[in-house]
């Protein structure tokens, strides 16, 4: 028997992972193996094996790319009396059980959101709780941590709750970027900016955001607070969004490029 688990929520697909487990090693104790980086031959091995104590093998196969190859052996391990396992990001052509998962958004998220909460003993304002998801969007690694943080806080979380305790995820994605351009990890910065472009983020927006946390940041630093940056750099890289920022208003430097100017200069 073949199983296929797809898509880009992670965080569900492990848990269902584990629910799978779970079920699986009540009635087969010993039957159970995880594979990485398997080639057709690890599979093949482990499908065809037959257990002394009569028990099914559950066989997990982490991002393992369908060949021509697997799929001539297909029907061999569908006979198998073993279950195999194959959990990827992205769907393949291949004639077995499927489950997609899909990012959770809109009313399925919040629903999401409002359960974790119920089932850590918390209850959330409406208002509140379109915050967190406001601020936290489709990441449930992150919402289940959040969610921890603030029922840990108060088992009654309000709208100010959210608030002081939970930082929006483009500030989180900002001082990611500040972070790599501050340790001159040129490489770093630019997929981290990709992000904000693969989202429609606009150049001279991802400018901005940059200033303003910089600002932000030197702000909490004169007035004693502890971060990784030193203050000299925080303020070179402020006077340079600034020049990057009059240069546009100017006519002098091109939008497009104003954020390759300030990684190539670090």
């Amino acid at each position: 028997m073949i199983i296929f688990f797809y898509g880009k929520d992670k965080y569900r697909i492990r848990e269902k992972v584990k629910d799978l487990i779970n079920a699986h090693r009540e009635k087969n104790k010993s039957g159970f193996r995880s594979l990485r980086d398997a080639q057709l031959e690890d599979i093949r091995r482990e499908m065809l094996s037959v257990s002394m104590f009569n028990e099914k093998k559950l066989v997990i196969v982490y991002d393992f790319v369908i060949t021509k190859d697997f799929l001539s052996q297909i029907e061999l391990f569908e006979s198998s009396p073993n279950i195999l396992l194959i959990v990827n990001e992205n769907d393949a052509d291949i004639d077995c059980k499927k489950q997609e998962f899909e990012l959770l958004n809109g009313l399925k998220l919040k629903k999401w959101a409002r359960n974790k909460v119920e089932d850590m003993k918390g209850v959330i304002d409406e208002d509140a709780l379109n915050l967190l998801i406001d601020y936290v969007g489709s990441d449930l690694f992150r919402m289940e941590n959040e969610i921890i943080k603030l029922v840990n806080y108060s088992s009654k979380i309000s709208l100010e709750d959210v608030r002081k305790l939970v930082r929006d995820k483009d500030e989180v994605n900002i001082f990611e970027t500040i972070d790599f351009i501050t340790r001159k990890d040129k490489k770093g910065a630019l997929q981290s900016i990709k992000k904000h472009l693969d989202k429609g983020d606009v150049p001279t927006y991802i400018l901005a955001m940059i200033g303003f946390q910089v600002r932000k940041i030197i702000s909490a630093k004169e007035r004693g607070g502890y971060n990784n940056f030193t203050i000299d750099e925080l303020k070179k890289l402020y006077d340079k969004i600034v020049e990057l920022d009059y240069g546009i208003k100017t006519g002098k430097v091109n939008p497009a490029e104003s954020l390759n100017i300030l990684i190539c200069g670090v």
